[in-house]
């Protein structure tokens, strides 16, 4: 079921990223050969990033899989790899949460706000990224419990190591 989830958010975040790529191409070449452009076309991208972002964040969370220095990670043992992934997961899920609740906030209090030509309440747009959001605090909160599972683990085979 995890597996379903993870790929279903990995499509969603790949698809808006297609969209604003898609976007962005047909809008240069529509521009240059036609001297006009696709209405709302640069608030559309800002929304399709916005949520390819989010989405994104929840997969990188889960993985584990960011870009970063891992130079103390590195040269540590593996009960201390996996104290720093505890303490940079649970990190990662106190600023996720509450920005998940905020964007929530947002899109409550947002009014009639709408793309500027096509008039497109952006409500939709925050609605979409606010469930990635959602979902990179819950998949962060899975992988403490992973990590913290591993090591609980990785504890009662080695207590039954030494006294079996």
């Amino acid at each position: 079921m995890l597996d379903k989830i993870l790929a279903f958010t990995e499509a969603v975040a790949a698809f808006f990223l297609l969209l604003v790529a898609a976007l962005t191409f047909s809008n240069v070449c529509i521009r240059y050969l036609f001297d006009t452009q696709i209405p709302d076309w640069f608030d559309f991208s800002k929304q399709f990033q916005s949520i390819a972002i989010l989405w994104g964040i929840a997969l990188t969370t889960y993985r584990g899989s960011h870009i970063c220095v891992d130079i103390l990670w590195e040269h540590s043992n593996r009960a201390w790899k996996r104290r720093i992934d505890l303490f940079a997961t649970a990190t990662t899920l106190a600023l996720l949460a509450p920005m998940a609740w905020m964007i929530w906030v947002m899109v409550g209090n947002m009014g009639t706000e709408a793309t500027s030509d096509l008039r497109i309440p952006l409500r939709y747009f925050y609605i979409v990224a606010a469930t990635g959001a959602v979902a990179a605090a819950i998949l962060a909160a899975k992988r403490i419990l992973g990590l913290y599972a591993d090591s609980e683990a990785r504890a009662a085979d080695a207590t039954e190591t030494t006294h079996g």
